[in-house]
């Protein structure tokens, strides 16, 4: 195929790499990747920062690859690449200068000059937040503006791809949530963008198209949004807990009734009332034969049923028979107690295994098939899978916010809405932890924390 029937094929991508790799001597500083992004998409690749700024200086031509082709809208990248070229791509690096001198308008200002443009410098402003800015000094700025400073900069000539090496590294909530909300109206726009980050939870919440990108290779990441099933169809649902323990109590009562018309007054017995079911024991029997008859039904039925819901296992249902039987008058009946369970979540380090306890595990993360557990002393991979820890820990407040994270819903503290579909979940450990929370279950979360 001839460069300019390539170039045909390729005008449907803003952006294509086409078994692109950088060497140097035996040194692979750029591992084989093939890439294509369209207009109007965002792909965000998850690598480490060196091998991200590599990649990045090549897509925009400041360093030249050993094999393969860049393609930008249809046009090659060749070393002597043209004006034009330059004119389609904004650029955004961690390592970005600015002339400290000068005011934030008329830095600007000085860029738009160079590209012989005229942007609307208010819209631009106001876009990454520094209208309230545009009359300081650059030298004035703090380490969040200046990002957004060198983002407004790379837009200044309104290019149609974008490039930008981590924007989210170092900077304030406030810079992020900019950075979160300028994504999906560029994207809107029709512009291709292209971002490098360290934080696999960052591209998550930014984009479904995500990849890993490693010397072990270069692979799309699986975020599609899970089919979520009607709320309370599932065990554990907060919501249809309450109601089925709401129905269950008042049938326990119905029971209770249809067995003795001459029921106790409520005032007449001294009762307790079980945590775990919610069932009505008296402390102490009755002293007449009627109340007795009486309180026995009533018992047998309280008793039955809180059993038969900790079980449905026949040994269970032998359990609950024989605690139904006749207590004797003026005996002392015991209060219904749930066994204690003890759950520890294994983790292998070299040839130890270490337990921890549910209540010290932060999130879990599921990354290439391993589920690693973040906890305050650091980061322990599971021999489990998700799914399992997922059943597992159910009962202990932890919630699949997320197809690749479960997170113990006690270590929460902010939920925090980054646009209509990105959401994130900030947990209260040492260095607050920042969890993707899927737009799916976003509305189910809100019912299970009520709000």
């Amino acid at each position: 195929m001839n460069q300019q029937s390539r170039g045909i094929q390729n005008q449907m991508n803003a952006v294509q790499l086409r078994h692109v790799q950088k060497t140097s001597g035996s040194t692979v500083l750029i591992p084989h990747i093939n890439l294509e992004v369209s207009a109007g998409q965002c792909v965000v690749i998850q690598c480490n920062h060196e091998l991200g700024h590599q990649l990045l200086l090549a897509m925009i031509g400041q360093t030249p690859i050993s094999e393969g082709s860049i393609w930008i809208q249809g046009e090659a990248l060749t070393p002597d690449h043209t004006r034009s070229f330059r004119e389609k791509i904004g650029i955004q690096l961690l390592s970005d200068a600015a002339y400290e001198r000068l005011k934030v308008r008329e830095f600007l200002h000085f860029y738009a000059r160079l590209y012989e443009t005229k942007p609307d410098m208010e819209l631009l402003l106001q876009r990454l937040g520094l209208t309230e800015k545009q009359n300081s000094r650059v030298s004035q700025l703090t380490p969040s503006e200046l990002r957004r400073l060198s983002i407004a900069r790379a837009l200044i000539h309104n290019p149609q791809v974008l490039f930008m090496e981590d924007p989210e590294q170092n900077v304030d909530l406030e810079t992020s949530y900019i950075i979160r909300n300028l994504i999906p109206a560029l994207m809107e726009e029709g512009k291709a963008i292209v971002i490098t980050t360290l934080v696999l939870e960052q591209a998550i919440s930014i984009t479904n198209d995500v990849y890993l990108y490693s010397h072990a290779g270069f692979k799309k990441l699986e975020t599609a949004e899970e089919e979520l099933e009607p709320l309370g169809d599932k065990d554990g649902d907060q919501e249809s807990f309450h109601s089925i323990e709401a129905e269950e109590q008042e049938r326990r009562y119905t029971a209770a009734d249809s067995r003795n018309e001459n029921r106790v007054p409520a005032e007449a017995a001294t009762e307790t009332v079980s945590q775990e079911t919610g069932a009505r024991v008296p402390l102490t029997a009755p002293k007449t034969a009627t109340e007795t008859e009486s309180n026995e039904a009533a018992l047998k039925s309280a008793q039955l049923s809180a059993l038969s819901d900790q079980s449905h296992s026949s040994e269970s249902v032998d359990e609950a028979r024989a605690a139904a039987q006749p207590v004797p008058m003026g005996a002392q009946v015991p209060a219904f107690v749930q066994p204690v369970r003890f759950e520890k979540i294994p983790a292998k380090v070299g040839d130890k295994l270490i337990l921890f306890d549910p209540t010290e595990i932060d999130y879990i993360e599921s990354h290439e098939g391993v589920a690693n557990l973040h906890v305050l002393q650091g980061v322990y991979a599971c021999s489990m899978s998700l799914s399992d820890l997922e059943e597992r820990l159910k009962g202990f407040g932890f919630y699949r916010c997320h197809r690749s994270y479960l997170v113990n819903l006690q270590k929460v503290r902010e939920v925090i809405t980054w646009t209509r579909n990105s959401y994130s979940l900030i947990l209260d450990d040492h260095s607050k932890s920042s969890i993707p929370l899927s737009k799916g279950k976003y509305d189910e979360l809100k019912k299970i924390i009520g709000i």
